[in-house]
């Protein structure tokens, strides 16, 4: 493995392939197996759907095999006279959609919609909506009727139709059964395939496997079951609601509305489609269909809004795009039952990435939830020099926390990430120089947005912040002082750079009660002991304190700690401060009595000198 965990691009290469590879034959097998894979999808669908109600009856005394028997019966009876009904409304829809005067009157309102629009046909919009039509239903050939060739079978008619009617519904019939069969058995034994899958993913993890797999089948079954339940309840509210208006076949329309709800984001609008049009056509003005799209717009903006979040509690975590994305690649897999179990096998997918670790690449790939932490995406940002986009990140999380905890979560170790990439060859100096000073401008954003709260002092007391070594360093103390409160602390900011006697003179000079030398990782170990040291020697009463802000397992320091000599080495910008603040009344005292012990020795040597000349 190459150096910081990295893999060499050979061996990257090889895994990029060997997945693509992997991949193009799930989804192949997936393809050309359907036959088999879609009553298996089915099955595990209806086993977490139905899982809640077996342990229901179970918790009320019904043994395992009565339960499951009970709960699939229940479910069959249900199913088969909602198929019994659908059926009937199905051939009398084919019945009134067939009549002559239906046909003609909603051609006379497509016509009307169309003048509405268009105008009478001689504005420009009215006469491109002609030509593009008479383009699109043009019949081949100019126009002319092609001759029927009629194909002779060697077979009866009779039977080459009964042959094309049954191959279909034997198909189906084999795959419903195969699924019932399937359901009925994962129920049965459903501790057994629980164990199996503990020990496939468990790592010899026993404990932590099944406290993970148990949850994730509870959260499933109760997001599937209460998916089901707001999915049939809006379906029945359909009918209702469309009964009411006197449209008719209005329980063929719930119960599409109820199976395209599955699909997600634009299953309800195509569930509005068909009971939509049948409305146009069958009612003799407009009032009956805008009241058709009220109702399902209506009753759509009170589930999303306020029965779900209640139902659901804590989201799934699916992602929007992923969601539409899998409904796409399902369908394409499986036709329409692709289409309706793509929510359910996406959370099947994140939920099986989110607790087991070999499949972690599903939860990035499907969930809602951050894949990069916000320090990793403000210096993302940075290098990208995208420093608007970066401020809105810093602010954003200013907004929920104080300036110190922005600094430390995210300005402070961008500058290290930029230290680090600088130091390997990934980035330029130029583009290192506009992290620091973009960083810098961003962290005055957030000082001045949120800037330390006045208190009342009697005496300022003097700090000196010194960098240890580059600009980087600068801004890690400039982001400090901004952090102290003025009316505390009289704060003055050393050059980065400076040479340890310049350093020896500043602080001579300015005579504070503390120095504090920010060192941000990587490297400027060596350097800051030696500052330190140099303090240390000149003046050993002074108060150090190292800043090692940014330090964690991405930067380890050496074996020799940078701290030698030093009172204290803080690793974030919030420790700093909190320390000083605690010594602030100590330092206080030290102050006034180091001033009035000077006072005293100036008055003793004004009045010496006033003897002598009395003298």
């Amino acid at each position: 493995m190459a150096r910081g965990g990295y893999l060499p691009d050979w061996q990257r290469a090889l895994i990029a392939l060997s997945a693509t590879v992997v991949f193009t034959i799930v989804v192949l097998a997936l393809y050309w197996a359907r036959t088999i894979f879609i009553p298996i999808a089915l099955a595990i669908f209806l086993t977490f759907v139905l899982s809640p109600v077996v342990y229901r009856l179970q918790r009320r005394g019904l043994g395992r095999t009565t339960a499951v028997v009970a709960t699939v019966a229940l479910a069959i009876l249900l199913t088969t006279a909602a198929g019994v009904v659908v059926t009937q409304q199905v051939m009398k829809l084919s019945n009134d959609i067939t009549q002559p005067e239906r046909a003609a009157a909603f051609k006379t309102k497509i016509a009307e919609a169309k003048n509405t629009l268009t105008g009478d046909g001689n504005s420009r919009l009215g006469q491109l909506v002609d030509d593009v039509s008479s383009i699109v239903f043009a019949k081949p050939g100019g126009g002319q009727t092609p001759t029927p060739v009629v194909i002779q079978s060697e077979s009866p008619q009779w039977l080459a139709q009964l042959e094309s009617s049954i191959s279909p519904a034997t198909e189906i019939l084999g795959q419903g059964a195969f699924a019932f069969i399937l359901t009925v058995f994962m129920l049965l034994r459903r501790e057994d395939l629980r164990n199996r899958m503990i020990r496939l993913t468990g790592h010899g993890k026993v404990t932590t496997t099944t406290k993970a797999v148990d949850d994730a089948s509870r959260r499933i079954s109760k997001y599937l079951l209460m998916q089901l339940v707001v999915n049939t309840t809006f379906g029945v509210v359909i009918t209702v609601g469309l009964l009411l208006l006197g449209v008719k076949l209005a329980l063929l329309w719930g119960v599409i509305a109820t199976l395209m709800r599955y699909i997600p984001y634009i299953g309800t609008w195509i569930g509005l489609i068909p009971p939509t049009l049948f409305s146009l056509a069958m009612s003799e003005g407009w009032t009956q269909p805008i009241l058709v799209l009220a109702l399902f717009l209506g009753l759509e903006a009170v589930c999303n809004n306020l029965v779900e979040p209640r139902l659901y509690g804590q989201s799934m975590g699916l992602s929007e795009v992923a969601q539409l994305v899998a409904a796409g690649f399902w369908a394409f897999l499986w036709g329409p039952v692709g289409l309706i179990l793509s929510g359910p096998l996406t959370v099947c997918l994140l939920v099986l990435g989110k607790y087991v670790s070999r499949f972690q690449y599903l939860e990035i790939l499907l969930g809602d939830e951050p894949v990069l932490e916000p320090k990793v995406v403000f210096y993302q940002r940075l290098t990208a020099r995208d420093q608007d986009e970066a401020a809105q990140i810093a602010l954003a999380a200013a907004a929920e926390a104080d300036p110190a905890t922005v600094f430390d979560g995210i300005i402070i170790p961008a500058l290290c990430l930029a230290k680090r990439d600088q130091a390997d060859g990934d980035v330029s100096a130029e583009d290192v120089r506009f992290v620091v000073r973009a960083a810098r401008e961003i962290g005055e954003e957030v000082a001045a947005a949120n800037p330390p709260e006045p208190t009342e002092a009697d005496h300022r007391v003097r700090v000196l912040l010194c960098p240890a070594r580059d600009e980087a360093d600068r801004v890690g103390v400039d982001l400090l002082a901004a952090l102290l409160n003025p009316t505390r602390w009289e704060i003055e900011v050393t050059a980065d750079e400076i040479l340890a006697s310049e350093l020896l003179i500043r602080i001579g000079e300015v005579r504070p009660v503390a120095v504090v030398i920010g060192s941000l990782p990587p490297g400027g170990v060596a350097h800051t002991r030696y500052l330190v040291a140099r303090v240390r020697a000149r003046f050993p009463d002074l108060k150090v304190i190292i800043g090692r802000w940014g330090k964690s397992e991405d930067f380890p320091d050496d074996p020799a700690q940078p701290g030698v000599g030093a009172d204290w080495v803080d690793t974030t910008l919030a420790d700093t401060r909190k320390r000083l603040n605690e010594w602030y009344a100590v330092f206080t005292a030290s102050e006034v009595a180091d001033d009035a012990g000077e006072e005293r020795h100036g008055k003793n040597q004004l009045l010496g000198t006033a003897a002598a000349v009395n003298k």
